[in-house]
C-alpha cells in the first residue's frame, strides 16, 4: 500500500470517529482527531516531496502535535471552575488567554510556514522541469 492510500485510510478512520464524536456529543472526541487530520491533510498536501524532505515530513508531524498540547494545555487551565481564578493574563482570565495568545496565533503560524513551504515546493518543481 502506498504511503498516500494509508494517508487516505487515516484520514477516513479519523473523520468515522469526529462522526461517532458527533453522534454522541462528546466534543474532545471531534477536536482531537480532528488536530490528527490537520497533520495528515498537510502530508498530503504536500504530495511526493513527503518522502524525500524530511522539513515537510516534520511539519506534517509537528503541527498536530503542537496542537494537541496547546488544547491539553487549555484543558488543564480549565481544570475546576474556569471564570473564578482571580489571576490574569494580559486582562484575560488564563483560559481565554492560552486560547488568544497562544492558540489563534500558532494557526496563523502555521498558515504563513504552509505558505512559505508551498512556495519553496513550487519553486523546486519548476526548476527541475527547465
Amino acid at each position: 500500500m502506498r504511503s498516500t492510500d494509508r494517508l487516505v485510510m487515516a484520514l477516513l478512520v479519523l473523520v468515522t470517529i469526529m462522526l461517532i464524536g458527533m453522534l454522541t456529543a462528546s466534543w474532545r472526541v471531534v477536536l482531537y482527531p480532528y488536530l490528527i487530520a490537520l497533520g495528515v491533510i498537510i502530508l498530503l498536501g504536500v504530495g511526493k516531496r513527503r518522502g524525500r524532505d524530511g522539513v515537510l515530513l516534520g511539519f506534517g508531524i509537528a503541527v498536530p502535535v503542537v496542537y494537541i498540547a496547546l488544547y491539553l494545555w487549555l484543558e488543564v487551565v480549565m481544570a475546576g471552575d474556569p471564570g473564578s481564578s482571580t489571576d490574569l493574563v494580559l486582562g484575560l482570565v488564563p483560559a481565554t488567554a492560552v486560547y488568544f495568545l497562544a492558540i489563534w496565533p500558532f494557526g496563523i503560524l502555521v498558515a504563513a510556514c504552509y505558505g512559505f513551504l508551498h512556495r519553496r515546493i513550487m519553486t523546486d518543481a519548476t526548476t527541475r522541469e527547465h
